[in-house]
């Protein structure tokens, strides 16, 4: 389940205007208008902030944000604060906890094109790709039109890139984040994009972060699957895998 993967997923059912922090929808309400009006950094960040903590807690606050416009305003805001690594990881999170009520809503507003400028914009911020990745996968795994669109962008090229950028001993947490966005994105794939991941390094890729944290149960899980997804069709891809595996000593059961 996607939800296990992530440390802050929304609390399903809560049914409450506000918050067990007292925050109620009017706040929600200013929060937006900050983003929407205020230029000023350390606004934003608090507005985001406080938006962050009730659609974490209540879907009631996540309906209430999309009744008056939220996602394009938080979208938008996105788009005006690019280049803010710490704004930019907060409205991942505020994507994440709404992939789970809007998917469609998010995918409809751009949101997979938005979170594709994010990534580029930051090529260096392993923060920023492992939460950028996780509101992706979340958004593309409940909406097929959102992944659709995400292909078409080159977001599972991509993906490939932040894996192969991304080796340090400390960078588990956003290669584990990449591989789970790119099953996502190889969801109902056709051959032809299985080969594309493939032509860009993707075989290479997911079998060298198995090989960085061999003794990482999720890792190794994700790694296998996303592998065992890829080839399935296709009977060379599947040969270049296995002498890759062969050469790591890492088993994978392509039949999954």
């Amino acid at each position: 389940c996607f939800f296990v993967r992530h440390c802050r997923c929304p609390m399903a059912g809560s049914g409450i205007l506000e918050d067990p922090t007292g925050r109620s929808k009017e706040d929600i309400e200013q929060a937006l208008q900050t983003l929407k009006n205020s230029a000023e950094r350390d606004s934003c960040l608090s507005a985001c902030e406080l938006i962050e903590a009730v659609t974490f807690r209540s879907t009631t606050c996540q309906q209430r944000l999309l009744e008056i416009s939220g996602i394009e305003i938080l979208l938008e805001s996105m788009k005006k604060h690019l280049q803010d690594r710490e704004l930019q990881i907060m409205f991942c999170r505020i994507l994440q906890h709404l992939a789970a009520s809007a998917p469609k809503e998010l995918s409809k507003a751009g949101a997979c094109s938005v979170l594709k400028a994010v990534l580029e914009a930051h090529p260096s911020e392993a923060s920023v790709h492992q939460a950028s990745w996780q509101a992706l996968e979340l958004i593309a795994l409940r909406d097929e039109e959102a992944r659709r669109v995400a292909v078409q962008d080159g977001c599972p090229e991509l993906v490939v890139a932040s894996l192969k950028k991304f080796r340090g001993p400390g960078d588990a947490a956003v290669q584990e984040a990449c591989l789970a966005a790119l099953q996502a994105l190889l969801e109902s794939a056709t051959s032809e994009l299985c080969q594309s991941v493939a032509k860009t390094g993707g075989i290479a890729a997911i079998i060298g972060a198995l090989a960085d944290h061999r003794d990482h149960a999720q890792m190794q899980y994700w790694g296998q699957i996303v592998l065992a997804h890829l080839c399935c069709d296709n009977p060379e891809l599947r040969t270049e895998a296995q002498r890759k595996c062969h050469w790591q000593k890492i088993e994978i059961d392509f039949d999954l």
